[in-house]
């Protein structure tokens, strides 16, 4: 197949399918001709990022394993948006096993890489965030997971203030040393910073009902 109208027409036919969860969408022809495109530039690596991650957290038969497969065919160092979406899919073990301390290695180096976007550092840092929280392949850590999130809002990821409010909210279900929650003062000035973020709104919503 050509690197033509067709063939971009195509591909994005298959990648609305995947987004949308279509069935009828063959995933093995999807990714080869992800993988073709990408050979000749066809793609740009925050394109390819967008669908591997696609495919690794779509429900469809066999996509995740093909997210694992696109990445390490590509190679996760041609660009930071490819070494999240492989941290991501070892820290969560999608398709494949996980590797923590590589995974973290990676979000840590993505966060202080300067040429990294700053929403793309900001995700890397709530992933971090995440595993501090959850005891994710490290010891639970409160002060860093609040850190961490608050530096993802910073850098622009507004979805991490999500996590955060919940936990001035009192839904961490512990807190860290010289903190009281549940505090709705500070849970709704966290949801604010988390701008149009439907989570954010409809916690906000909900405190103000109270």
């Amino acid at each position: 197949m050509s690197v033509d109208s067709s063939w971009l027409g195509q591909i994005e036919r298959e990648w609305a399918q995947l987004r949308q969860c279509d069935p009828s969408l063959d995933v093995d022809k999807f990714f080869r001709h992800v993988v073709s495109a990408n050979k000749v530039g066809f793609l740009s690596f925050e394109s390819i990022a967008a669908i591997a991650n696609g495919l690794l957290t779509s429900p469809l038969s066999g996509a995740p394993y093909l997210g694992r497969r696109l990445i390490e065919r590509v190679g996760p160092h041609r660009h930071p948006s490819l070494r999240v979406a492989l941290a991501l899919s070892l820290v969560t073990k999608t398709r494949g096993p996980a590797d923590y301390e590589t995974a973290h290695v990676i979000l840590g180096d993505v966060l202080k890489d300067d040429t990294a976007s700053e929403p793309l550092r900001g995700l890397a840092a709530a992933a971090l965030a995440d595993s501090a929280r959850l005891g994710r392949g490290m010891d639970v850590d409160l002060e860093m997971a609040k850190d961490m999130y608050d530096t993802a809002v910073e850098l622009g990821y507004r979805a991490a203030a999500y996590n955060l409010g919940l936990y001035w909210e009192g839904h961490w279900d512990t807190s860290a040393p010289g903190d009281v929650v549940p505090d709705r003062a500070k849970a709704a000035q966290t949801y604010k910073r988390g701008g149009s973020n439907a989570k954010c709104t409809a916690r906000l919503r909900a405190l103000r009902a109270r």
